[in-house]
């Protein structure tokens, strides 16, 4: 059976495991295992590293329908950042699926909430929540100040007719798989950090299907009006 490692010594405990997840299955891996020796500790504290790999890498893997287990077993590997380009190429992969049954909502807005690391991307909290009040939406706060399991997170947006929110993890891992999104790209530090991606403003992920959207603007209260009236959902 093929295994691939997702090895902490050298990639972060972040969402970007899950870039690196698809094209690791699209390359033939069967079996996930996490390494958590001598873990990158950038952003993250050890015991926050220990929280992630709980919260997000674990039951990330059962999105691609994959075992997880622990250690260092070798086998395929790939660069998560390099996904933009490998998917250019003319590679493809199978699309991640929630695990739980959908759960029916109208609508979800998740919230960024950086605790400071980088407020620049984070959300204009009050205009979301102004949004939310108006076209009812369920709000996903930053798991940060109200924790929720991935897997039930997975079923609210697999169950919803569009899935709000500006640039962050959940709202990326949403355009790896079938299920609606609209992603604000919402200011100068969130705009950068998708150009250098590989991006060109103005676009969206190549992999987006039709029912996923990029919006390159600020996440006030008359441009997210805007954007759900012109998607007429």
């Amino acid at each position: 059976m093929a295994i691939a490692t997702y090895r902490l010594s050298g990639k972060l405990a972040s969402f970007e495991f899950f870039n690196w997840l698809v094209m690791v299955q699209a390359d033939g891996a069967k079996e996930i295992f996490i390494n958590t020796e001598n873990a990158k500790l950038k952003n993250f504290t050890p015991n926050q590293v220990a929280e992630r790999v709980e919260n997000i890498l674990v039951p990330g893997v059962a999105l691609a329908g994959l075992p997880c287990g622990f250690g260092e077993r070798g086998g395929i590997d790939a660069i998560g950042q390099y996904l933009f380009h490998w998917f250019k190429s003319g590679r493809r992969f199978e699309r991640l699926k929630s695990v739980k049954p959908p759960n029916t909502v109208n609508y979800t807005i998740t919230i960024r909430d950086s605790q400071g690391r980088d407020v620049g991307r984070d959300s204009n909290k009050d205009v979301w929540l102004k949004f939310a009040d108006h076209i009812g939406a369920t709000v996903i706060d930053d798991y940060c100040n109200r924790p929720i399991h991935l897997h039930d997170r997975m079923a609210l947006y697999a169950g919803s007719k569009m899935n709000f929110g500006v640039c962050n993890g959940p709202i990326h891992i949403l355009s790896l798989t079938p299920y609606p999104v609209c992603m604000f790209v919402n200011g100068r530090s969130a705009y950068n950090s998708q150009v250098k991606w590989g991006m060109t403003p103005g676009k969206k992920y190549p992999w987006m299907l039709p029912n996923q959207h990029m919006v390159w603007k600020f996440d006030n209260f008359d441009n997210l009006l805007r954007v759900f009236d012109d998607l007429r959902l």
